[in-house]
């Protein structure tokens, strides 16, 4: 008797640890990328120097309602780690400051009668927010990144909390499933957040749509490019700027962010966009805690556009007729600029 009963609690405690472990997973608050331990703290982390500092807050994809979503900021898998476009940010200097790179872990499974799971991850980059905030660093040198789930997640929450970070970079923005399968009530549900999103007074955003992306096409997100400060790039599925986009068999697009393809090609309009943010921000009147924008001037982003990026087509300007600074998008992989930290390249300063 006493030896079942021995082995009950050391086989219910294994369970317990196992399950514990696996709840402590799902709700991590992140990592930073690369990953800094001692960077760490008791209440959440800490960064050294803040003042110096931009942060990426990259914000990776969901599952469906009632699975956790997976969260592997220092890991390889499409979706649920950071995207090499995106590490390669890491220490770059852009405007004066040294960009971090944090990945926070949100998206629990949510049960009937709950807030759905996009709501809840506007809620938890409120949280992140604040996390940032008792670290020292303030909103005017934040982005929001995200891929799928975690860029329509960006954009609402700039609808939400106007002003509450510096802009928004979107990979492929989602939401409620893949197009073809997703049911009349989701469809709903999809069509309101976007009529949310599109009734913004502005968002400063640089989005990426994919051609034949299975969740939305460049036609499905076309209501971005009617919002205020909000720039949409429509990317094509089979070669960004002359480098082949390997997908894998039964994949769409949705995942090029991750592919080879897209970080040898973007990473320049990436660092375009967030040296304009950072430094209009530097430039401008002390912050309030409105978070006002500084108007734009000759070279900024002064409408939503939507920019057709197509194997062939001309890198010049001139093609989209809006003066905007990112259109070397069409460079060939050549010319692009490799992110390399300060240390490594002083000459690759963008101030």
């Amino acid at each position: 008797m006493h030896s079942a009963l021995r082995h009950f609690v050391k086989t219910s405690h294994a369970v317990f640890l196992i399950a514990f472990c696996f709840h402590a997973k799902a709700s991590a608050l992140g990592e930073f990328v690369p990953k800094k331990e001692n960077w760490k703290n008791s209440r959440g982390f800490s960064i050294p120097n803040p003042s110096s500092k931009a942060v990426v807050v990259f914000l990776h994809g969901s599952f469906i309602e009632k699975l956790d979503d997976k969260c592997d900021p220092n890991g390889q898998a499409s979706g649920f780690s950071v995207p090499e476009v995106v590490r390669q940010l890491v220490g770059v200097e852009i405007a004066g400051l040294e960009v971090v790179v944090y990945a926070p872990c949100d998206g629990r499974a949510t049960a009937l009668g709950e807030p759905i799971k996009i709501d809840q991850r506007v809620a938890a980059i409120e949280e992140t927010l604040a996390e940032l905030g008792r670290a020292g660093v303030d909103p005017s040198r934040i982005v929001l990144v995200g891929h799928s789930a975690g860029g329509w997640a960006a954009l609402l929450h700039e609808k939400r909390y106007p002003g509450g970070v510096n802009s928004v970079i979107a990979f492929a923005p989602a939401f409620a499933g893949k197009k073809r399968w997703r049911p009349d009530i989701w469809q709903q549900r999809h069509d309101e957040q976007a009529a949310e999103i599109e009734s913004a007074d502005r968002i400063p955003a640089l989005v990426f749509s994919f051609d034949n992306d299975a969740y939305n096409t460049p036609g499905d997100l076309g209501f971005l490019s009617r919002v205020k400060g909000t720039t949409l790039l429509r990317m094509p599925d089979k070669a960004i700027a002359g480098v082949a986009c390997e997908t894998p068999l039964f994949a769409s697009s949705h995942a090029h962010a991750y592919r080879k393809c897209f970080s040898d090609t973007q990473g320049i309009v990436l660092l375009e966009f967030l040296h304009k943010q950072l430094r209009r921000q530097k430039v401008a009147a002390p912050a309030t805690h409105d978070h006002s924008v500084a108007s734009p001037d000759s070279a900024s982003i002064s409408t939503s556009t939507l920019l057709n990026v197509s194997l062939g087509e001309s890198p010049g300007i001139g093609n989209t007729n809006m003066g905007l600074p990112f259109a070397s998008a069409q460079l060939a992989p050549r010319t692009q600029p490799q992110l390399q930290p300060r240390d490594q390249d002083q000459a690759k300063k963008l101030r």
